[in-house]
């Protein structure tokens, strides 16, 4: 054996050294999985839905807190008026009442399966975010205190007159309660 036969066998006995005795197989499920890298989860897993808590007596907490009768008192797509023909035919059939800042007509039809609202705002009482904000008011009122007060078959169209945008929420609503009273009085005349 040469000189430098030796050196390079005993590098390899040295390098070899550090190596471990068994080599272990791969590991075929590896911790982490699929492209998001979360480890133990397959592509498309979901957690279960979860269960509410039931209150005693079988009641869920809805019912129990006593929130499950205010969908009646909800305003939804089917307690709008939206076509113009809708508010044309009511305006030229129905029972006007004006009163300082509103014009309302209202009209009772079977066709109506439940109190109706429409409402016009035009740019004379104010710019965007003064008729929206006043909208928002008038289908509040109307939720709130003017559907008791109709007959179930009654469609209502509230045209806002200048200055309506400023009133205040309170002021809106006792002068459209009183407006609604005196149109439903005439509309059972009317009929």
């Amino acid at each position: 054996m040469t000189a430098q036969e030796s050196v390079t066998q005993k590098s390899v006995t040295i390098d070899e050294k550090n190596l471990p005795a068994s080599q272990s197989e791969t590991n075929t499920q590896a911790r982490v999985s699929g492209a998001d890298g979360l480890a133990g989860r397959t592509q498309g897993a979901q957690a279960p839905a979860r269960q509410g808590t039931q209150t005693p007596g079988g009641n869920d907490s809805a019912q129990a807190a006593g929130l499950t009768g205010l969908a009646t008192r909800s305003f939804g797509a089917a307690d709008r008026l939206k076509a113009s023909a809708e508010f044309v035919r009511i305006q030229r059939h129905g029972v006007r009442w004006q009163s300082e800042h509103f014009v309302l007509y209202g009209l009772r039809s079977p066709d109506f399966e439940r109190a109706r609202l429409g409402i016009a705002v035009s740019r004379r009482v104010g710019n965007a975010v003064v008729r929206n904000r006043l909208k928002r008011r008038l289908r509040e009122c109307f939720r709130l205190e003017l559907r008791p007060i109709l007959d179930p078959d009654t469609a209502l169209v509230v045209i806002a007159r200048a200055g309506a945008g400023g009133l205040e929420t309170p002021t809106i609503k006792a002068e459209l309660a009183a407006a609604t009273l005196n149109l439903t009085r005439k509309l059972k005349g009317h009929a």
